[in-house]
């Protein structure tokens, strides 16, 4: 399980053998059955694991409606950035779609790794800023796009998703009902007529 994240982690920088060991000490692998939870709405962010397997939905409860926030596949962290840098509680929840094995690092191991190492606050700071640019470039999708143009792009960017995740989980996070994503996905894989 190492070898991924040490391949994931090596694409971004380069830590030496101490930096390297410094972190795998504290990872703690977690499975999590389907359906089970990783972080829970009103909980404080403790934690944050790297998805080695599977997948999760982040979604909050509206009016008793699930809305999902983000699905997250792996070679991918996971848990509140909000929740776990200011430990007030998570105002979302991160539950898994399948089966997924994940690498945990505590919230106490993590900064004295970034208040030690230079590597580490450097490989903190690249995800802090993926996740902002992913945030930034979804809220330009939903303001901009139609619902059509976000299920196109989701096919061409993560065709994974349709094959793992269930089209009611999909349609919420495309911000639709499900029998919209019917009605696309019926009209995009019939041909066109002459």
């Amino acid at each position: 399980m190492l070898i991924q994240l040490k391949q994931f982690i090596c694409g971004l920088v380069q830590p030496t053998e101490e930096e390297w060991e410094a972190l795998a000490c504290k990872l703690r692998p977690v499975t999590l059955k389907k359906k089970e939870h990783f972080l829970r709405e009103g909980e404080v962010c403790t934690k944050y694991g790297f998805i080695m397997k599977g997948c999760v939905r982040l979604y909050f409860l509206v009016d008793g409606e699930e809305i999902c926030k983000d699905l997250l596949f792996e070679k991918t962290f996971t848990g509140s950035l909000a929740s776990f840098t200011l430990q007030k509680p998570a105002q979302f929840n991160v539950a898994a779609i399948e089966e997924t094995s994940l690498l945990v690092i505590y919230r106490s191991d993590l900064l004295e790794l970034f208040e030690k190492y230079t590597c580490w606050q450097k490989f903190g700071r690249l995800m802090a800023e993926g996740l902002a640019i992913r945030k930034e470039m979804r809220e330009i999708s939903f303001l901009k796009d139609s619902p059509e143009e976000r299920y196109r792009k989701l096919l061409a960017e993560q065709p994974m998703v349709l094959q793992r995740v269930p089209l009611h989980y999909v349609a919420s996070y495309l911000g639709m009902k499900p029998e919209t994503l019917s009605r696309i996905r019926n009209r995009i894989s019939r041909p066109a007529i002459s």
